[in-house]
């Protein structure tokens, strides 16, 4: 009813099928017939054709008022279009593992927010599957995490690899026989990895653990590496936060695998704990930004994956 709206609306302006033919570049019979089909299609005339100038119909009136309303709905979009590309306006979803989102992402946020004010962020802090959940569901823009999501569906980029290793209380005697292979906080901030290779996990047989919950994916990796180097910790018991239980290893309470990627966002020293490095395919894990195939790449996505850039662990 409304597609041919923009020549109706110059008969209007116009008064005239005539002066609306010209100003619309279309033959004056043309204009005429399109105008005459729409009226039998409502079942009554729009213009009244018996004034000089012409005049509207009441139905001419509301159509016309219609006209107007559909025109200030297009220009605000076109006005909202023009702000979120030009990243003024819009939304962000952002999905992320406990971890990141707690000590990680803050600083890229608060980056982004200040150089886009008017994006509004929202930002979901989960496990691996639930953020799986939320992103399949359309619920979150973009997911930062270490799980890959099914590639049919999921585009995925890397930002960074972080290393598991072992968190020993420094109180523990056993420290004293594997010394050699024990890294200070600073060698795990700047990358580097004990001389004399990885630590046997043979010699922390009797010292306690604390892990975490067996759906957390830091213990799927953590039980991985026990498996392959044949060692049954004594599993004092499991937490579902690696900020608690980091917390935990601090007061000398028992022994765990932590990511490098907690040690250095933790800002603490270190001087209780003692690090050693570990071996193996699964002391290691990529993180990445995944956001769904198909689906609008928005420039506020785009604008947030280049502030992350290559995340310091």
């Amino acid at each position: 009813m409304f597609t041919h709206k923009d020549l109706i609306y110059a008969v209007y302006q116009e008064r005239s099928f005539s002066k609306a033919a010209q100003k619309l570049f279309i033959a004056q019979p043309s204009l005429s017939l399109i105008v005459k089909k729409l009226e039998e299609r409502i079942g009554c005339p729009l213009f009244d054709r018996t004034t000089k100038p012409i005049g509207l119909t009441e139905a001419g009136r509301e159509y016309i008022t219609a006209v107007e309303a559909i025109r200030q709905t297009e220009t605000g979009f076109l006005n909202y279009l023009d702000s979120v590309n030009a990243l003024q306006a819009g939304t962000l979803a952002i999905g992320s593992n406990q971890l990141l989102s707690s000590l990680v992402l803050p600083g890229y946020i608060a980056k982004f927010a200040r150089k886009f004010p008017g994006i509004r962020l929202s930002l979901v802090d989960a496990n691996s599957t639930t953020l799986q959940n939320l992103i399949t569901a359309g619920q979150l823009d973009i997911v930062i995490d270490n799980r890959v999501l099914p590639r049919e569906l999921f585009e995925k980029r890397l930002l960074t690899t972080e290393h598991l290793v072992l968190a020993v209380p420094a109180a523990f005697s056993e420290n004293q026989v594997v010394s050699k292979y024990a890294m200070t906080r600073e060698d795990i901030l700047a990358g580097h990895t004990s001389q004399a290779g990885s630590v046997p996990l043979s010699a922390f047989s009797k010292v306690p653990f604390i892990l975490m919950n067996r759906d957390n994916d830091t213990r799927k990796q953590t039980d991985a590496i026990f498996h392959s180097a044949g060692f049954h910790p004594q599993v004092l018991f499991e937490m579902d936060r690696l900020t608690t239980l980091y917390a935990y290893i601090q007061t000398g309470a028992a022994a765990s695998i932590v990511s490098d990627t907690l040690i250095r966002g933790i800002g603490e020293d270190g001087k209780d704990i003692r690090f050693y490095p570990l071996s193996g395919p699964h002391t290691q894990r990529d993180i990445y930004v995944s956001y769904k195939r198909n689906r609008y790449y928005s420039r506020a996505m785009s604008a947030f994956i280049e502030t992350l850039g290559n995340l310091e662990g």
